[in-house]
């Protein structure tokens, strides 16, 4: 048999001096605390960074009544009950006495869009030249209330930018009293 070497005995006593393992590799668990740390430092910048970039907005709307209002006894003429629909084809304008064709001077029946898309787009501009044209007939003058509602495939922000256009142009508030409804299907 050859002999070994100092260096090579301690190599060979290293090698196979029996290891004892730690109670927990016995039971077979894992140690998970540097994986909950990495996760809750992930959770924090998580937090701290959708903070800055998350702009809350409130849009100032309210749900319709239930109920009517208390009769006073007096025959009184009806309010302008305004009501403005988004669908996928163009906008759809109303009022207690019908559909408004296009152009917003006639009153139309049938299927009739008030405001038609331009393209792929909605045109919110006429949307609020034909507001307009309501409003400065002299009986409907003091209306201030309308009803948005739209079609449930309709996009939110096409319901927010029909509130804008039936708000105002800017100049003027037309109808800032703005209600929300149910879909239209």
């Amino acid at each position: 048999m050859a002999k070994l070497t100092s260096q090579q005995r301690a190599y060979i006593r290293r090698r196979t001096k029996v290891h004892e393992p730690d109670p927990s590799e016995v039971a077979g668990e894992l140690n998970i605390v540097p994986f909950l740390d990495i996760v809750v430092n992930l959770i924090m910048f998580l937090l701290a960074t959708s903070e800055a970039v998350l702009a809350i907005v409130q849009i100032e709307a309210q749900l319709p009544q239930l109920g009517g209002r208390a009769g006073t006894g007096a025959t009184q003429e009806p309010g302008l009950n305004l009501n403005v629909t988004v669908t996928d084809a163009g906008v759809i304008v109303t009022g207690s006495g019908g559909k408004l064709a296009p152009g917003c001077q006639d009153v139309s029946s049938g299927r009739v869009l008030t405001v038609p898309k331009v393209g792929n787009d909605y045109d919110w501009k006429g949307l609020t030249e034909c507001v307009a044209k309501i409003k400065t007939v002299a009986k409907f003058a003091d209306e201030h209330d309308v009803i948005i509602g739209a079609d449930p495939m309709i996009h939110y922000e096409h319901v927010v930018a029909a509130m804008d256009a039936v708000r105002g142009d800017g100049k003027q508030a037309l109808f800032p009293d703005v209600l929300l409804s149910a879909g239209v299907r």
